[in-house]
């Protein structure tokens, strides 16, 4: 079952040293999010695992966050940081959630995990009032770095998401246009409103380094930025 599976994930991944400080966790996805979401806002977080968003944003935005995830080992641990955590395959079933209950949902590194984002971003924009907004991360498949793993005849296990304590990619897009194209097809309902090339981890190596990779993500995002940061809006 797809529930047993993310919990031996993340109870491998809550394990290992380097999941034990945000510092060394961090993901530009959470400033992303934190930056456009409103003070009290109400937010539905989907695929919210450990609560470590959640979290962040009744602290530091006083918002009222209900979580959705498969795991009810991730989902305890969300609980704990005082987000309140529904059970949901977000790839197959119905958000446990009113329509227009929120003003915000946050898909952050999950649509590359299900076999149907489409259903998962219908179901969010459902979630939102008419005008809300969906925030959206993924990795960008063709970054320099899994170019090179090609080249050299391999598959990166980032890019398959095979590391120890991670959980399968399975579905891949581009910064270049593969997500846009399928929110038009798919979920026409939505309207692609920013889209932004980022680093996956602001803080990770020295400034020099990032500076030098933010400037090639500046010239040419498909090839350098690591993630890519969508905001989707309903229609009315």
């Amino acid at each position: 079952m797809i529930a047993d599976y993310y919990d031996r994930v993340w109870t491998r991944k809550l394990a290992l040293p380097q999941y034990q400080t945000l510092e060394k966790r961090w993901r530009s996805r959470w400033d992303f999010a934190v930056e456009r979401i409103g003070q009290g806002e109400r937010v539905l977080d989907v695929a919210c695992g450990d609560g470590v968003l959640g979290e962040m944003l009744i602290r530091t935005k006083g918002c009222k966050v209900v979580g959705l995830d498969v795991s009810p080992y991730a989902r305890a641990q969300a609980e704990r940081r005082g987000v309140r955590a529904l059970a949901c395959d977000i790839s197959t079933e119905r958000f446990p959630v009113e329509d227009g209950a929120f003003d915000a949902a946050t898909l952050l590194c999950c649509l590359e995990h299900v076999f149907d984002p489409a259903h998962a971003l219908r179901e969010a924009a459902r979630a939102v009032r008419p005008g809300g907004r969906l925030f959206v991360t993924l990795p960008n498949a063709v970054s320099l770095r899994f170019r090179l793993d090609f080249l050299r005849g391999r598959l990166s296990k980032d890019f398959l998401h095979t590391n120890d304590g991670e959980g399968l990619h399975i579905r891949f897009f581009n910064y270049a246009e593969d997500f846009d194209r399928f929110v038009a097809e798919e979920v026409p309902g939505l309207q692609l409103v920013e889209k932004r090339a980022a680093l996956k981890n602001p803080k990770k190596g020295s400034r020099l380094a990032r500076a030098a990779l933010r400037a090639g993500i500046r010239v040419w995002p498909n090839l350098f930025a690591e993630y890519t940061h969508y905001t989707l809006a309903r229609r009315p």
